[in-house]
């Protein structure tokens, strides 16, 4: 009986085909099913950040300094003054020590910030925050507006956005949980590098001079009862920014991953909130930041030079390697030979897995770029464009136009007069012969 016939006639037999093709249906289009059988062949930006992190040491290490100024870690008062250790608070902040700061609370109007007193004299760094963001009364999600964290010029008195004062100098990062606009889905996570001069709009939640952001909808009431975000910066301009929704040992989902960004010279770290009519709780629990140097001291450039780094620590352990199997060549020989062999094994085999990080960082390094490039030619018409490169070709061109339209009035102007004054003359004659 051929196996058509079989399937026709077995109701069982159908059913388990159905579930199949659902199950082949679901692998392909909600999971990642390709990496698999075919294992990436490039880094992931969650992957990259993790080697800032040294979080895999056997590939390559950094030296790392905590910026204690900058961190938050319970307790959070100093037993002596009762304030929060090397943080200025504002507004409607409440401190329970060993538990978490609040911005806002289940209370309407209200505004906070907190900014540290020292500026991060780190050219390149790593930071991870936990914080959390919740109200489990709100109906359909209408909650407050959200927490938004800051690296700027100065620390900014209490404003209305999120927080701060508008017109800011330095990047804003604001996990923005109430739509005001009309476009896009919330909570929202949105970038802006602010000039000193240009407004955030609270209207259209910062679209018109957003720099980059990504749907977070997993922000508001998370599971684990917190969230993890996690960026790193580099003086190059690299800023990457990872969140961590459910908890779990370091399962990173990238948000945005940028090449071009530059953070002022001098800069404070802060984080702020705000509530209008609608509420919720917004705690900051705890932050860490690390400064990044590669081992001859220098703050790591870029990841060009994460690549050199990896290149040279290969090179240097595959030298101590090839020197301790000459040394201990004799002994090898004469003891186990299998437990020697398995070590050259070993050493061979995270040789090759550097090697093919390498390769991997390099295409990882092409596809952001490329990412960019695709994300300012959709946004501004042309991939070497960024934000304020576009909106100074606006002003330069509308400039221009002014000109050439004032070049023209001015042309229009004396063509009028000459022709005002020849009419002059040629009345005169005129009158001249009539005497």
């Amino acid at each position: 009986m051929s196996l058509s016939r079989t399937l026709q006639r077995s109701r069982p037999l159908q059913s388990l085909s159905v579930v199949f093709i659902f199950i082949i249906i679901y692998a392909i289009f909600y999971t990642d099913w390709f990496s698999i059988f075919f294992p990436s062949s490039t880094y992931t930006p969650e992957e990259i950040n993790s080697l800032f992190q040294n979080k895999e040491s056997h590939i390559v290490t950094l030296k790392k300094e905590e910026l204690t100024a900058q961190a938050v870690q319970k307790p959070y008062l100093d037993d002596s003054k009762f304030h929060v250790k090397n943080w200025d608070l504002r507004g409607n902040t409440l401190v329970r020590n060993d538990e978490f700061i609040r911005l806002t609370a289940n209370s309407p109007h209200q505004a906070s910030n907190m900014f540290s007193r020292w500026p991060i004299h780190a050219e390149s760094f790593e930071m991870e925050l936990t914080f959390h963001i919740h109200n489990q009364k709100a109906k359909h999600n209408l909650v407050g507006d959200g927490l938004a964290i800051w690296f700027l010029d100065k620390p900014s008195d209490i404003g209305d956005v999120f927080g701060i004062q508008n017109r800011f100098n330095g990047l804003g990062i604001m996990l923005d949980t109430y739509k005001n606009g009309k476009r896009g889905q919330f909570p929202y996570v949105n970038l802006m590098l602010g000039d000193g001069h240009t407004a955030y709009s609270k209207i259209t939640d910062g679209y018109e001079t957003r720099l980059a952001g990504c749907i977070a909808k997993q922000l508001l009431n998370p599971e684990a009862g917190e969230t993890k975000m996690r960026l790193v910066y580099l003086k190059s301009g690299y800023l990457s920014l990872d969140f961590n929704y459910y908890g779990r040992h370091e399962e990173w989902q990238n948000c945005v991953t940028l090449t071009d960004v530059k953070l002022p010279v001098t800069k404070y770290l802060g984080f702020s909130a705000e509530t209008g009519q609608l509420v919720e709780n917004v705690d900051i629990i705890e932050n860490r930041i690390y400064a990044l140097f590669s081992p001859d001291g220098t703050f790591v450039e870029s990841i060009d030079e994460l690549q050199e780094l990896i290149r040279e620590q290969n090179e240097y352990e595959s030298e101590i390697s090839a020197a301790a199997d000459i040394v201990k060549q004799e002994e090898e020989a004469k003891t186990n030979k299998g437990n020697g062999g398995g070590n050259r094994v070993l050493k061979k085999k995270l040789s090759s897995q550097k090697r093919r990080s390498l390769k991997r960082l390099e295409k990882a390094e092409k596809r952001i770029k490329q990412r960019e490039r695709e994300l300012r030619l959709k946004k501004y018409g042309h991939e070497d464009i960024n934000f304020f490169t576009y909106w100074l070709g606006k002003v330069l061109a509308i400039i221009k136009y002014v000109f050439y339209l004032s070049v023209v009035v001015v042309m229009a102007w004396f063509v009028w007069i000459v022709i005002r004054v020849q009419r002059q003359k040629h009345k005169q004659k005129t009158t001249g012969l009539l005497d």
